[in-house]
């Protein structure tokens, strides 16, 4: 088994996915969570690989991008949380990089804006452009299944994705996106719902 050491943020973010598929695959790992100042140090000292986290360090060797570390955990794991028909990963794989990739990004500059009224203009943008583009693709896909997930009724890394987007998005804590936001979007509600509810995610909760 290898040595897993994750480094993030202390808070859920882009890494929650990534903790709750190690726990699901049954990986131990060690949880590095570093404040505003360790970040600085550790992006001025070149230890990220792309300036950023999470980073997941594999037997000491350390990687970058969320959509390859749960595709990598999914598969050394003892788990069912990446298909292995083709056409079942390719769907996991272009909901993982919706959200992670062409989301996560555009929200990004609004992240840094310091004029509050430039940041709700950023974010207003955000909301009906990337984001609307966004969740209407993953509605349709998830529709395709009849949900609650999205290849049905089995959890997958994009499921993890999906919801914690979801959870981020009402969590009221980006200023200009609430719980109104994603309203237009019931079939990614509802799976958060049947995520939440998920005995594999209740015993993660449970265990935080």
């Amino acid at each position: 088994m290898p040595n897993l050491e994750l480094t993030y943020f202390n808070a859920p973010g882009r890494a929650e996915p990534v903790r709750i598929a190690l726990f699901l695959a049954g990986l131990p790992f060690t949880d590095h969570r570093v404040d505003f100042p360790g970040f600085g140090a550790l992006k001025a000292s070149g230890a990220l690989p792309l300036g950023s986290v999470p980073v997941l360090d594999v037997d000491g060797q350390r990687f970058a991008q969320t959509g390859a570390m749960l595709r990598y955990i999914a598969r050394v794991g003892q788990s069912d949380l990446y298909p292995s028909d083709a056409y079942e990963a390719f769907l996991v794989d272009t909901c993982v990089d919706t959200l992670n990739d062409t989301l996560s990004n555009a929200l990004g500059p609004s992240m840094f804006e310091r004029d509050s009224a430039k940041k709700l203009e950023m974010r207003a943008a955000f909301v009906a452009g990337p984001l609307t583009l966004g969740c209407r693709y993953i509605e349709g896909l998830i529709a395709r299944s009849g949900g609650p997930f999205l290849l049905g009724e089995r959890l997958t890394i994009a499921d993890l994705v999906i919801a914690n987007q979801i959870l981020q998005l009402d969590s009221g804590r980006i200023d200009g996106i609430s719980t109104e936001t994603t309203a237009p979007y019931p079939r990614m509600r509802a799976l958060t719902a049947a995520y939440l509810e998920h005995p594999r995610i209740v015993a993660y909760q449970a265990k935080k």
